[in-house]
């Protein structure tokens, strides 16, 4: 019996789940996830994947769908990763031959895509969304990914360093908008919006920041809805905890310029780049 595993691997962890039955969730007693240290060595890395994926049971009918931050040869399954500060050590590695010496699982069972495409990818299945439905899919933490999907699969939109205002779009759109703000304006090194938020002293002016983000997100939708026909919106990552401090403004500025798009805020969290990764193998 078949059985599907998707994989979704972060610059400092790896989180693995079986997907259901119906390959639309993970039961929490089925999910597992392992820090990585992303800089360590080629060993030390696929050893880490290899263990976590090892705690599911697989077996050689399971069949491994797996979300990877570009850039990568997704058809190949070879890093090429270099200058993005993460598994330098895996640059030209052929990932899909070591995972299937590995576990013992053939290599055709092991396919990849794209993390912020699978994100969409496991968004748009689990809504039900038909394949005619023209979504766009954002999510922001310590990078902007973005991804759009308008037939069977998601595809990713690179969208992380479109030229946007006085530099690129992650610059404003990632949790590096609020840390490089927090250091210049507190003289804080390395803070996220959490603690910004809940500190008595940073906290009103954090919450004016997010109405800049909130624009500036409003701002990057319009420029794609010029540029590709978008039905709905779907937004993760960690800072989407946030959301109702930025998302009725974005909300507001798009009706007030025409756009009437659905937005959401992800129903799946981190589970969804591994139900999307997996369901690329429903998919052919």
């Amino acid at each position: 019996m078949k059985q599907y595993l998707g994989i979704d691997i972060g610059g400092s962890h790896i989180s693995a789940g079986l997907l259901t039955a119906d390959g639309k969730d993970i039961a929490n007693e089925n999910l597992v996830r392992k820090p990585v240290n992303s800089l360590a060595s080629r060993e030390e890395i696929l050893a880490a994947w290899v263990a976590c994926i090892q705690r599911l049971g697989p077996t050689k009918n399971t069949l491994l769908g797996i979300a990877m931050p570009a850039p990568f040869d997704y058809e190949q399954g070879i890093s090429l990763m270099v200058d993005q500060g993460k598994y330098l050590a895996l640059y030209e590695v052929n990932v899909t031959t070591e995972l299937s010496e590995r576990l013992r699982i053939p290599a055709e069972n092991i396919r990849f895509m794209n993390d912020a495409a699978a994100f969409l990818q496991g968004e748009a299945g689990v809504a039900g969304w038909d394949n005619g439905t023209h979504l766009m899919g954002l999510t922001f933490g310590t990078g902007l990914g973005g991804a759009f999907k308008s037939g069977d699969l998601a595809e990713d939109g690179a969208l992380w360093s479109t030229p946007f205002k006085e530099g690129i779009a992650e610059d404003y759109l990632s949790t590096s908008f609020f840390s490089k703000w927090a250091k210049e304006r507190f003289g804080h090194s390395d803070i996220g919006l959490k603690p910004l938020l809940e500190a008595a002293e940073t906290r009103a002016e954090t919450l004016e920041m997010l109405g800049i983000f909130g624009r500036n997100l409003a701002d990057l939708i319009e420029i794609q809805g010029k540029i590709r026909k978008i039905d709905a919106v779907v937004l993760g990552g960690n800072m989407v905890k946030a959301a109702d401090h930025f998302l009725p403004q974005v909300r507001q500025l798009l009706n007030a310029r025409g756009l009437q798009l659905d937005i959401r805020i992800s129903r799946l969290g981190e589970k969804a780049a591994m139900i999307g990764a997996a369901s690329i193998h429903r998919e052919i």
